[in-house]
């Protein structure tokens, strides 16, 4: 599969994101917003599963090949980098899919643009921006590799610092109603899920069109220990968006 490297000037901070079969206009494009400390880079072998599909991975502020702002790490700050990138592209019709602190973003987002949407993927969070507490960066520093690099290859201090101290709680419960498309939310079955089943349930109560899906053998990395099974229900969910599209 090949993919191109692109960036977006978001008032003055580039932001990377890599797109993939921009030519392929029968499908809805599908929009992955990678979690708190993941880049586009990480994001590549689950799109090549879904080839043939218009694919676009954003890599937030302050990751990867992304650039480090010395401040503007809050929600809104998050959001506008998605918006840049959907406006460059010019993308409409497509599916969002954040995944765990991402989620918040992409819901914001959603809330804002739902008339730009034709689907939406949570990955194993609630729908709730976190305050973190001092004391954050040094506990998120400790923890094992995530997909096989460490905390430090991902992002800077700066970065780090920035997303604890301008972090500040946001629910986003009562907001979901103004979503109409459909959702498909994804739960880890194990207890390191990020997402409890009562979260979950109310994913269903808040939005018109939600699902609720649990993946049994997983915790809160859904694409392990089985990737098969979070390709299949996620194409599944997209291919059923793709009928009602394109074959009225």
């Amino acid at each position: 599969m090949i993919y191109n490297d692109s960036w977006v000037d978001n008032n003055g901070i580039n932001i990377h994101f890599v797109e993939a079969n921009a030519n392929i206009k029968e499908k809805a494009p599908l929009v992955i917003i990678p979690g708190l400390s993941e880049s586009a880079e990480d994001y590549i072998s689950v799109i090549e599963n879904f080839s043939p599909r218009h694919c676009i991975i954003i890599t937030l502020r302050g990751r990867g090949k992304s650039a480090t702002p010395e401040t503007g790490y809050t929600l809104e700050d998050h959001i506008s980098d998605i918006d840049a990138v959907v406006k460059q592209l010019e993308l409409k019709d497509f599916i969002l899919f954040g995944y765990s602190r991402s989620v918040s973003y992409a819901l914001g987002y959603a809330i804002r643009n739902n008339n730009l949407l034709k689907g939406l993927i949570v990955g194993d969070y609630p729908a709730v921006h976190t305050q973190l507490r001092q004391g954050w960066v040094e506990f998120f520093s400790s923890l094992p590799p995530w997909r096989g690099k460490t905390l430090s290859q991902r992002m800077n201090l700066t970065a780090l610092y920035g997303i604890q101290n301008e972090s500040s709680q946001v629910l986003l419960w009562d907001d979901l109603s103004s979503i109409k498309c459909p959702a498909l939310i994804i739960r880890g079955g194990k207890n390191e899920a990020a997402l409890s089943l009562e979260a979950g349930n109310l994913y269903i109560e808040k939005m018109h069109q939600a699902n609720l899906v649990v993946f049994d053998d997983s915790d809160h990395n859904i694409f392990e220990p089985n990737l098969d099974t979070f390709i299949k229900t996620v194409d599944e969910f997209m291919k059923n968006i793709d009928m009602k599209i394109f074959q009225r």
